[in-house]
């Protein structure tokens, strides 16, 4: 569903962002993308969904090259962006009437659709109430519903669950894990909270500064690295840590 090969973005003032990044997500994935601050995961993602041109390499999502197919990929994808805002003075059905009609849905689609999405995040008994009114899990919730409005076989969140409280995270574990089981939505997610993307992806790559550094399923790299590490009850925030921490550096 997502390939990328020798991936590269240099910027204007000289910074190397990615570095020959290589990344192979599969239909059904729910992937995460790890590595500190400051390790390229945005810029990756920008690339990803056409906002930003690549210095070199190539992109695949949904098997279109998004060089060349930057409207069409729009079809296929929804985003969720670490730093998003919302209409405050809409309801939640509004918003996601709004959004529908940005897609193009004619008006029935769009009735039958917004009462969907609002089902599968769990907001349709706030569906006539305003965001401004929203807690911040809501608001989380109602913007994974506006990436889903249009059917998406894959969707990017960037930390989808940064400032919620533990029930707020909860919910949105819940949410993915539906949406990828009963729906067969491919997932591409950043987060910091290693011990949830644990739980809920069954496959990660980890990056620092701009380096992929492991590339795998989660219980294969808990395997790699359980006697290099030597810790028997071994989590992937161990291994983590053991390859983004300075005493890696190798150059």
């Amino acid at each position: 569903m997502i390939n990328t090969q020798q991936l590269k973005k240099v910027y204007d003032n000289g910074f190397e962002a990615v570095k020959n990044l290589s990344l192979h997500v599969h239909k059904g994935d729910i992937y995460g993308f790890l590595g500190p601050n400051g390790a390229g995961k945005t810029t990756t993602i920008r690339m990803l969904i056409g906002l930003i041109e690549p210095t070199s390499g190539e992109l695949e999502v949904s098997n279109l090259n998004v060089k060349k197919n930057k409207e069409e990929i729009k079809k296929h994808i929804g985003v969720l962006p670490e730093s998003h805002g919302y209409y405050e003075w809409m309801t939640g059905e509004e918003y996601l009437q709004f959004f529908s009609a940005l897609h193009k849905l004619d008006k029935k689609q769009r009735k039958a659709k917004v009462a969907e999405v609002l089902d599968l995040v769990s907001l349709t008994s706030k569906a006539n109430v305003k965001i401004s009114q929203y807690s911040r899990g809501m608001r989380q919730r109602l913007g994974i519903a506006r990436t889903l409005i249009h059917d998406p076989e894959i969707i990017f969140l960037d930390e989808p669950t940064l400032g919620l409280d533990p029930q707020g995270q909860k919910d949105i574990e819940n949410i993915l894990l539906n949406l990828n089981k009963v729906n067969g939505v491919t997932i591409f997610i950043t987060s910091h909270l290693l011990k949830d993307i644990e739980k809920i992806c069954n496959r990660v790559a980890i990056v620092k500064t701009g380096t992929l550094m492991e590339e795998d399923s989660v219980q294969s790299l808990l395997d790699k690295y359980k006697k290099e590490i030597h810790k028997e009850d071994l989590s992937l925030e161990d291994v983590f840590f053991h390859l983004t921490s300075d005493r890696k550096e190798e150059q």
